[in-house]
Parts: structure tokens; C-alpha cells; sequence
């Protein structure tokens, strides 16, 4: 049983082919358009093959190329549609081979995929314009009043007559450029499923003529030679994939998703008749656009699971697979990843925020998050292997939480859909849990780090202020995902509250649906921490560097400082109300979790508008209702009021003592940094009038900043000289000589000099007090760290 409309339908997608159709004479050269005989345009002067319809990968094609697997020789695109990631592996130098089963597909494949050289000249690019009495009429008689201005349908059965002059891939390349005309235009949109003149082209004549020989002079351009063989298929393709020989296959298959279930070859249904000039197809009179009859089957929630196993199930021969998706779609990512391990592959889901051309509203439907599913072979692969998360025994010696920002965000949609996960009735909110990058508490996250570890977080407890107790645990979460974006990726995660089991969850989530708590704080193990300025790696923060443990998260000569975390495993969050380190994360959404109503559309619906409005958050109904309620009840709102004034007290108190702590906790550790200096200076020989002198020195030293005490610390590494070393020398009786003769004393005056006529260096020896060599030594650590000589140093460069 055939279970989709198009073979590609790129589930919205790559019946796109929009070869860019605007000639760019800065990107095909000045010769391009000149020439009567085109030729193969080099690589840098060959023009960007663009996608613009419905579910186009055009913008997507580096990402696709970013997790292709080093190595691969040939790849099959089962779905290629316009053929869009296929050319892009052909620009790399692979063997490709396309396949889908729209004829219109099809012959963008063959123009531009297994056509290596073959173009069409200029005197054959103004036949195909030409007049020809010997064309028919079906367009005009079909299709009068709708789809384009008046004038066009009668160009179009010119045209199309002319392209059967032609043969082999000149025939490709002209129904190619001949339907991606049709597509485009002035006004209207793509797909052909609108009467009215919302759907009309309003292109004259003459400016579908201009548009045509343009994409054509286009599509010439983008034929070249990569010294492989490749090959268009048009098979169904589960006949196709059980003989098919590639590295790699990639897919971009239809699926179904809660917006709409569109079948494709209806959407399209124009482009793909003229094709053939609708030999052998019945179009239904009765129908407003003339869509022809198809026995095609649309892919739909119901069928969608059946369909995925039976083409995945066909190509397990296949090494390695890239699956396109998106979110909102069945099966689910957590169903897809269960498919997927049953024929013995292991997966890993790569996420993107992407923004979908699938209607001119641009509603719901259009902003999505692209998932991609890396697929590679895996002998323990099961149905039943699922990515679990690593468990917290596995991560060493470190451990850090980080306070991130989660503010609540007005309208903003739950960031992990289409995930199972959850029991009925326990709230649920999605958040931000940290992101790529360094912190403002200097730990650094990369790409690879998050993209390979943020299952750990799932299962992990949600409590309160990082407390350790039992009591305090209010939640869970129970999802997570690696998204990228323009400015590096993100771990998206779901907590649950388990407000029907403590009170404190329940008190939790009434200060979250409110606004109180607005942040939460990550928390996380990792088994190695490398320095970013000398790379060398620790598994215990008592071996740090010199560069972690004094300049952590601050600059060093110029060069920030952070630590780069390796094999982290998030370990929970704690609910917080103060701005975190991460100030890029935040809350997306507050909500119960509700039964998602069937929202597919009935078996061959081609409608390509939004299904369904999102609904209110339910605290906006509840805020709406609220006013109503008040009025009639105003016992009611007096209890509610005082319980918020409690609420807001037990919060107040919370943070008073959340900082109490934070300012002990402070305070101990400058005691101690303080106390192990003055130990270190003490076995150097400093010494200290009285208890009292050492104990106020102490004190300010640990009231110093940061900066004013490495600065301190540093003046003292530089004294010329001990303390106790001079309190010795002062002490030590003077020498006798032999003759108990007492010894010289000092003289001020200028030292003896020999008869060599050398001049020996000045001496000072006069007596300093610790306190100028205190000062000194100050002033000569702030002099190196500014870069500025000492006056010694000038002194003896003069």
C-alpha cells in the first residue's frame, strides 16, 4: 500500500525548486548570458542553487553537510524533491543519487544532478518562446480565470508544446524551468490550491516570458561536471532501497505533524500535469483548482509509524542514515529514536530553529525546530535501547551549579514538544538550562560538550536552593534537547512539580505561575576541567593552575581566563529568585500538562493553512475569568490577597537568608585565604609586635576585594628582604678583629675605591622600615602588572 502523495513531498518540502530565479549577472558572469553555446561556469562563478517553497532545505544544506559522515563515497537522496541536498553533494565531490516519484522532481534531478554538461543554447532558449500553431489548448481550456493573468494559460500550451521539440536533458532542463516558472511569480504563492486571486501569478505575458529565460540561463548555470556518475530515479522508494548501494541515504520523507497533513502531489498538482500534459490523468471537473485524481495516500498521524518502519526497514543495509524532521510531527522524536535502533542503528538528534515558507501567514506551523537524526551502525542497537542518561557516579572530581536566568516569557511555546513524558496532571514548565560558552562564573561549555551530554540531565531532581534534603525536592525533569541557533546551542529541558505530592511543590509552582521565582539554578559534575590559557587539564580542583585559582572567570595579561568543562553530567536544578551566571537562560512557558487533541486533517485535504490556533496559557484564562469571580466573592479575594502577602514574606525571608549565608560563606573563605598568607610571610621571617598587630592585620587583609588583595599578595612576594633578617642583622654584635680592635662602623660617606680606576656600584644602606618595604614592593608588583619599569630598572638602563 502507497502511504505518501509525493515520494519526496518533503513533508512541506522541496517541490521548491526555485533555481533562484532572478538572473544575477555579478554571480553567472557577464560572459554567461552572452553566449550562444553556454559552457561550464568554474566553481566560484557558479551561482547558488536556491530553494523558497514550502519546507525548503536551502538554508539548512551546511547544517545537513556538517553531520555528514567523514568518509562517505556516494549517497542516495530518497526524497530529493527539487533536488536542493542532493546538489549540494554533488558540489562536494560525491556520487548521488536521486530518486522521487513526482515527475516534476524528477526532471529537476535529471537537469541538474545526472546531467553533467548538457545546456541549452540561446537560439533554443527563444524556440521554446516561440509562437506554435500546432500547440494545444488544454490549459486554457482547464484553467481559464485561475492560477495566472490573462494570457498566460495560452503561453503556457505554447511552451509546453515547444519543450516536446526537445529530448533528453534539454528536455529536462526546459519542463524543469518551464514548472518552476509557473510556480513563481508576482503575487500568489507556490502550491496551486487556491481559486481565488489571493493564489494568481499576476505576471504578463511578457514577464513570464523575461522570468522563464531566465531561470533557464540559470539552470544552464548550474550544470557541472564532479567526475562522478550520478543518477535520477523516479521509483517508488521501497523499490528502489532494498538494491540501492550507497555509503549514506538521506532523508527528508512526508510525515504528518499537529498543523496539517498535506498531500503534496495536490498542492502541486498543476506542475505536475503539465509534465505530461495530463496524459492519462482525469481531472475532477467539480473541483475548484481541477486537481487531477491520484491513488497516492497521504501520510497521516495514524498510518505515519507503519510508513517509517516499512522504508527504514529497507535500507538497514545502508551504513549510515540522515533523517530530516521537525518537531510537532508523528512519530514522535522518542518513537523515531525507538524505530530507528529496531533495524540496529544508533542515533543522535541534532536540533535547529528554522523558519518554514509553508504559507503566506507565516503562522504557527511556519516556526520550527528542524531535527535532525544522525543515524550510524550499532551492534547492541535494540527496539528496546533507548538514550539513557549517564548516571551521576560517572562524573569525578568536580562539581559546580550555576544560577541562570529563566525569565517567564509572554506567549512563548513549550521548547521540547512531542515528547511522552509526564504523568496527567502534574504541571509542567520548559527552561533554558544552560547554554554554549563561558559563564559568568568562568565555566565554559562547548558545542560538543552539551550536544553530547544533556540526557544527563533527564531524570535529575528539581528542589529547592540546591538543598540536599529530601523534603526540599519538588520536581523533576524529564526532558531534554540540544538545539543550535546562531549563536552556538542550547540545552532545553522540562521539569515536572509534583504538586500532588508535597506541599512544597505546590508552593513552588503558585510562585513560578506568578512570577516570584523567575530563575533557577543549574547543577552539574565533570570529570576534567582544562585552563584556557596553559590547556592543562586537572581532575581535582586542588591541582589548579595558577590561572584557575587566582583569575578564574576574570582576565589574565589581557586573556580571559575560564575553565572548559569535559564529560559533564548535569546532576539537578534548584528553583531560585535571584539572577543567575547564565543570563541568556530563561523560562519559556508555565503550564499544566494537557491532552493534545486530534488534529490531523481528513485522508487527501491539500489545504496548506495553519490547522489550529494555539490556545491560551491556562493562567491567561484564569486571569481573565478573575475579574468576574472578584465581584462576586469578596471573601475570596481577601484570603487571596493575604495568602499572597504570606507568600511574598516566605520568599522575602528565603532570600535574606540565602544571603546570610552567601556573606558567611564569603567571609570564611577571605579569613582563610588571609590567615594561610600571613602563615607563608610568618615562615619567611615576618614577625609582629604583638597578637593584637597580627590579629588587625589579619582582619584587613580578609576585608579586602579580590583585586586589592592579589594586588597585597603580590607586594609582599616582593619585598627586598625579610623582616626578620633585619631584626637579625640589627641584634648580631658588631665584629672584632684579631686584634680586638673593635670593627669599623658604618660611615656615610663615600665608599673606599681601588686603584684599578673601576668605580664600584653605589650602596644604600641606609635602615628602612617595614612599612616603606612594604610600600615598595606595593608599588613594584603594580608597576609589572601596569607594564611600567621600576626605578631600579630604569636606573640601570641609563
Amino acid at each position: 500500500m502507497e502511504l505518501f502523495a509525493t515520494d519526496l513531498e518533503r513533508l512541506a518540502f522541496l517541490l521548491e525548486a526555485d533555481a533562484a530565479l532572478t538572473l544575477d549577472p555579478d554571480t553567472l558572469g557577464s560572459e554567461a548570458a552572452e553566449q550562444s553555446a553556454p559552457e561550464e561556469l568554474p566553481p566560484e562563478k557558479r551561482p547558488k542553487y536556491i530553494t523558497n517553497y514550502i519546507g525548503s532545505k536551502q538554508k539548512l544544506v551546511d547544517w545537513i553537510w556538517k553531520h555528514t559522515p567523514e568518509g562517505t563515497g556516494t549517497v542516495l537522496d530518497a526524497f530529493s524533491g527539487s533536488a536542493v541536498v542532493a546538489y549540494m553533494y554533488k558540489t562536494k565531490g560525491l556520487q548521488v543519487i536521486a530518486n522521487d516519484r513526482l515527475r516534476y522532481c524528477h526532471h529537476a534531478a535529471k537537469a541538474i544532478i545526472e546531467n553533467n554538461s548538457v545546456r541549452l543554447s540561446e537560439d533554443e532558449i527563444e524556440a521554446l518562446l516561440a509562437d506554435n500553431a500546432k500547440a494545444g489548448s488544454f490549459v486554457q481550456d482547464n484553467f481559464k480565470g485561475i492560477f495566472f493573468a490573462k494570457g498566460v494559460h495560452t503561453l503556457i500550451d505554447t511552451i509546453r508544446a515547444n519543450c516536446d521539440k526537445l529530448s533528453g536533458f534539454k528536455k529536462d532542463i526546459a519542463l524543469f524551468g518551464l514548472g518552476k516558472t509557473c510556480m513563481s511569480g508576482k503575487g500568489g504563492f507556490g502550491h496551486f490550491s487556491s481559486s481565488t486571486d489571493y493564489g494568481r501569478r499576476q505576471d504578463t505575458p511578457d514577464e513570464f516570458k523575461d522570468r522563464l529565460r531566465k531561470n533557464l540561463q540559470r539552470i544552464n548555470a548550474l550544470v557541472f561536471d564532479n567526475d562522478k556518475e550520478n543518477k535520477a530515479h523516479r521509483q517508488d522508494i521501497n523499490d528502489l532501497l532494498p538494491k540501492a548501494k550507497a555509503d549514506l541515504a538521506y532523508f527528508d520523507p512526508p510525515y504528518a505533524t499537529e498543523f496539517s497533513t498535506t498531500n503534496y502531489e495536490r498542492a502541486y498538482h498543476f506542475v505536475e500535469g503539465l509534465m505530461t500534459y495530463w496524459e492519462g490523468l482525469e481531472i475532477k471537473a467539480d473541483t475548484k483548482v481541477k486537481y487531477y485524481e491520484t491513488d497516492h495516500k497521504t501520510v497521516t498521524k495514524a498510518n505515519a509509524s507503519e510508513f517509517f518502519q516499512t522504508f527504514l526497514g529497507n535500507a538497514k543495509h545502508i551504513p549510515h542514515w540522515l533523517i530530516s524532521y521537525r518537531d510537532h510531527a508523528y512519530p514522535n522524536e522518542q518513537e523515531m529514536k525507538r524505530i530507528i535502533g529496531s533495524f540496529g542503528k544508533q542515533s543522535r538528534m541534532k536540533s535547529k530553529d528554522h523558519h518554514y515558507a509553508i504559507t503566506s501567514k507565516h503562522g504557527e506551523a511556519s516556526n520550527a525546530k528542524e531535527r535532525l537524526f544522525v543515524c550510524g551502525p550499532g551492534a547492541k542497537a535494540s527496539a528496546e535501547r533507548e538514550e539513557k542518561p549517564v548516571p551521576m557516579a560517572a562524573a569525578a572530581n568536580f562539581h559546580t551549579s550555576i544560577p541562570v536566568d529563566i525569565r517567564l516569557g509572554d506567549g512563548e511555546r513549550l521548547a521540547t514538544e512531542a515528547m511522552d513524558v509526564g504523568s496527567a496532571g502534574d504541571p509542567q514548565f520548559s527552561f533554558v538550562l544552560c547554554r554554549t560558552g563561558t559563564n559568568k562564573n568562568g565555566d565554559h561549555f562547548t558545542a560538543e560538550e552539551l550536544s553530547g551530554r544533556h540526557m544527563t540531565a533527564v531524570n535529575k531532581k528539581v528542589d529547592l536552593q540546591h538543598s540536599q534534603e529530601f523534603n526540599d525536592i519538588v520536581g523533576g525533569i524529564v526532558a531534554a534537547d540540544y538545539l543550535e541557533d546562531d549563536n552556538g546551542g542550547r540545552v532545553e529541558c522540562v521539569g515536572e512539580l509534583y504538586v500532588h505530592d508535597t506541599p512544597a511543590a505546590r508552593l513552588a509552582y503558585k510562585l513560578m505561575k506568578r512570577g516570584i521565582i523567575s530563575q533557577v539554578s543549574m547543577e552539574c559534575d565533570y570529570q576534567e576541567g582544562e585552563c584556557s590559557v596553559c590547556h592543562k587539564r586537572f581532575q581535582n580542583k586542588a591541582d589548579y593552575c595558577t590561572h584557575l585559582r587566582k583569575f578564574k572567570g576574570r582576565d589574565f595579561n589581557g586573556q580571559p581566563v575560564f575553565e572548559i568543562l569535559h564529560g559533564v553530567t548535569f546532576t539537578g536544578l534548584g528553583l531560585l529568585d535571584r539572577k543567575g551566571a547564565d543570563e541568556n537562560a530563561r523560562i519559556l512557558q508555565v503550564a499544566s500538562l494537557q491532552s493534545q487533541p486530534d488534529q490531523s486533517q481528513p485522508e487527501g485535504d491539500s489545504t496548506m493553512e495553519d490547522k489550529t490556533k494555539p490556545t491560551d496559557d491556562p493562567a491567561v484564562e484564569a486571569a481573565k475569568k478573575k475579574p468576574a469571580q472578584q465581584e462576586g466573592d469578596p471573601a475570596r479575594v481577601t484570603d487571596l490577597e493575604k495568602e499572597n502577602r504570606q507568600l511574598k514574606a516566605q520568599v522575602a525571608e528565603l532570600q535574606k537568608r540565602v544571603q546570610e549565608l552567601e556573606a558567611e560563606q564569603k567571609a570564611a573563605a577571605c579569613r582563610s585565604r588571609a590567615k594561610k598568607l600571613l602563615t607563608r610571610l610568618e615562615k619567611q621571617g615576618l614577625s609582629f609586635a604583638s597578637d593584637e598587630d597580627r590579629e588587625a592585620e589579619l582582619k584587613r587583609l580578609a576585608e579586602l576585594s579580590d583585586e586589592a588583595f592579589a594586588a597585597t599578595e603580590a607586594a609582599y612576594e616582593r619585598l627586598p628582604k625579610s623582616a626578620k633578617a633585619d631584626k637579625d642583622k640589627e641584634e648580631k654584635p658588631a665584629d672584632s678583629d684579631q686584634g680586638g680592635k673593635p670593627a669599623a662602623k658604618a660611615s656615610t660617606e663615600t665608599p673606599l675605591r681601588s686603584d684599578a680606576g673601576v668605580r664600584p656600584h653605589d650602596v644604600d644602606d641606609r635602615k628602612v622600615s617595614l612599612e616603606d618595604r612594604l610600600r615598595d614592593g606595593f608599588m613594584a608588583a603594580y608597576r609589572n602588572r601596569v607594564g611600567e619599569d621600576s626605578p631600579e630598572h630604569s636606573q640601570i638602563n641609563a
